[in-house]
């Protein structure tokens, strides 16, 4: 369903619309006919539980181009994207009557907003409830051979037969550009001229197929997620001269793609960022309904927001309305928040994050924040002029999520603090201060360098051509003189600072019987060093061979980061690297990596942190946070002093500004959540 704000329809006649029930809504009786025929059916209430229908998940388009649709005898209008669905769907006279269909923009009175809000409080059982879920992805054009969506599905169902194959298959386009070059020693036969070219259309079908508006629609999340059953449809476009035909209707199971979206993001990351795919969006859909081994949520309400943050919406405070119908939206069974469309979204996301710190007494959904620009340091009051006004521990969900959370399996701190809270006004009142969050931890240090910020499209080594095309050219030499500048004390040795990287980009763990990352193909840890060294060797040699054949002038560093490494440690990744593939490595830490930083501390700690990290953000470790915690001194007062806990003993506390959650691997170890272990200054924190 689209925002239920707005409406394509001129206001129908009451008739049509007459009162709802509770935990009823309408059903629209849709009468069969041919393609040039008008849409005609029928209104009937029912509650949602009674006779079965068929749900139809779609885009509204373009709220000006409608179409006639005749309703109870009256002639309304549709968005032209609902009334080719309906034609679509409704069944030829010689195959029934009528068909039984749920479609906002019918069935809920777009004019009336105490029934849009009812409703969309209700959508969740609603398309949990019917029989089945379409999805329409709207009419192909153009001849068969032009057909990209159907050829597209049809893929996906041979791809899946044989995922290791088809990805062995696809990573030609990886190693060969259309013009023939490879890397450097390379040619390509003219058997892999012809799977260069089957695999470039396969992939550009797929590559158009998810940026169909449909996936990336926020609303799409809910209406899937839920169905008892649902496929995607597509239909070739009626030919005005045939238009009396029946419609051809082309299927694919939604948990089929589900499958194959999973398949490539993680296990061919580097193909995603290559050609620029979005099947990635689409996985985020499923990520938000996978379930544990008990049946139970894998994904808590929140991760849920951050995950469906790229999707796109009318009005962003469906980010929250829309996945009212997750499991983990309802406590005691109770919504964790009403659907409300009179205040802004900057109050909606803060009272609903406040209300998860306070219920926790964690900082879950602080982790969350991504900072699309600095914070804000200085304490500012309420503004209902202001959508987005909120404070800088609030995640701000319209804003566009561009990193992956930060689930590192190591805890920084213990799981929950009685002492947060979130103190202030959370209601938005007019010139009152935004409210601010009391967290007790320990600063861990402070960043004095960082690299810039990390591309997907950085990360893939391939040939001189292509290294020259990227933005940051050989980005693993540029962000290693980040973590260990030859003309500082970095404070750590080259081994260590070199380990500190690799696990930092991916957020590795540094226990032997554990998956390295949670985001790429979950190796071991030996696995994660002997694919990090064939990553560093594969630089090398691309470095290496340029150099001798008198190429890059002016791209390549003035030597490769494994010629700065003393000569034990060349030894030891020479050793590592031996019969080892890049892939691993470069699986995992893209996702993790992707639109990060690296940076170093004063100390020599390696991390990687938030893009808006600055130069004298502190490193802390908060109680309650299972991360540990970029944060910013604020303006004017870094410190203030007031009643502590107990109203008596005084306490200073450092004011700051929330930056993003951060890795650290080297004060990250299992079993200590405790920053005196680590010889940590105990602080509180005023954030604003």
């Amino acid at each position: 369903m689209d925002t239920p704000s707005l409406s394509p329809c001129p206001p129908p006649r009451s008739s049509c619309y007459l009162p709802l029930d509770p935990d009823h809504t309408r059903i629209f009786e849709l009468e069969a006919g041919t393609p040039s025929a008008p849409i005609i059916g029928r209104l009937v209430h029912q509650a949602i539980d009674d006779k079965p229908y068929e749900a139809i998940s779609y885009v509204w388009g373009d709220a000006l181009n409608r179409r006639d649709v005749v309703i109870n005898g009256v002639t309304l209008y549709v968005t032209a994207n609902l009334h080719g669905a309906l034609t679509a769907f409704r069944h030829a006279p010689s195959v029934g009557t009528t068909r039984r269909l749920w479609a906002d923009a019918l069935c809920i009175n777009q004019e009336d907003l105490a029934e849009r809000t009812s409703q969309v409080e209700l959508m969740g059982r609603i398309f949990a409830g019917g029989s089945r879920v379409l999805a329409w992805l709207g009419w192909e054009e153009g001849e068969e051979g032009r057909q990209h969506t159907l050829a597209a599905m049809r893929f996906i169902h041979e791809f899946m037969e044989d995922p290791e194959a088809g990805l062995r298959d696809s990573r030609i386009l990886l190693r060969h550009d259309p013009s023939g070059a490879s890397f450097p020693g390379s040619t390509l036969s003219e058997e892999e001229q012809g799977q260069f070219q089957a695999q470039t259309w396969k992939w550009k079908c797929i590559k158009m197929f998810f940026e169909i508006e449909y996936f990336h629609r926020a609303w799409v999340v809910q209406e899937l997620g839920l169905a008892r059953e649902a496929v995607m449809c597509a239909a070739v476009k009626p030919r005005a001269d045939d238009a009396d035909g029946i419609v051809a209707l082309h299927f694919l199971d939604w948990p089929l793609v589900g499958r194959f979206v999973t398949v490539i993001d993680y296990g061919a990351a580097s193909l995603v960022a290559h050609l620029d795919l979005l099947c990635w969006i689409t996985h985020h859909t499923f990520m938000v309904w996978e379930v544990k081994a008990d049946g139970t949520p894998a994904c808590d309400f929140l991760t849920s927001m951050h995950w469906t943050r790229v999707l796109s919406v009318t009005d962003p405070r469906d980010r929250v309305y829309s996945l009212l119908g997750h499991p983990e939206a309802t406590v005691d069974g109770q919504l964790i928040i009403k659907p409300d469309y009179t205040i802004t979204r900057g109050v909606l996301y803060t009272k609903l994050a406040a209300s998860f710190i306070r219920r926790t007494r964690n900082l879950d959904a602080v982790s969350l924040v991504d900072h699309e620009g600095d914070p804000c340091l200085q304490e500012r009051l309420w503004d209902p002029t202001d959508e987005g006004r909120l404070p800088s521990w609030a995640p701000d969900w319209h804003s566009i999520n561009r990193t992956t959370p930060l689930d590192y399996p190591i805890a920084a701190a213990v799981a929950e603090d009685d002492w947060i809270r979130v103190e202030g006004d959370i209601l938005g009142t007019a010139g009152r201060p935004l409210p601010h969050l009391l967290v007790r931890g320990w600063v861990v240090d402070e960043v004095v360098a960082l690299s810039h910020r990390m591309e997907t499209t950085d990360f893939p080594v391939m040939h001189l051509a292509r290294e020259q095309a990227k933005e940051h050219p050989f980005w693993l030499d540029s962000v290693w003189k980040i973590a260990f500048p030859a003309d500082e004390a970095p404070g750590h040795s080259a081994l260590v600072a070199l380990e500190m990287l690799s696990l930092a980009l991916s957020f590795g763990i540094k226990e032997a019987d554990q998956g390295v990352s949670k985001a790429g193909l979950n190796q071991t840890f030996e696995e994660h060093h002997r694919s990090f060294a064939a990553y560093v060797m594969e630089y090398h040699k691309l470095w290496k061979d340029s150099v001798e054949a008198g190429e890059g002038a002016g791209c390549l560093p003035s030597r490769s980061m494994f010629d700065s490494l003393p000569v034990e440690l060349q030894k030891t990744l020479r050793r590592r690297a031996d019969g080892a593939s890049d892939e691993g490595f470069l699986e995992c830490m893209t996702w993790p990596s992707m639109c990060r930083v690296v940076y170093r501390t004063a100390s020599g700690l390696v991390g990687v942190g938030s893009r808006v990290t600055r130069p004298g953000d502190i490193v802390c470790r908060l109680r309650g946070s299972s991360a540990l915690m970029m944060l910013r001194r604020a303006h004017g007062h870094e410190t203030i002093t007031r009643a502590g806990v107990d109203g008596k003993a005084k306490e200073r506390l450092v004011v700051c500004a929330f930056v993003g959650p951060t890795v650290v691997p080297a004060r990250l170890k299992r079993g200590i959540v405790d920053g005196r272990k680590f010889g940590e200054e105990a602080v509180a924190f005023y954030i604003i």
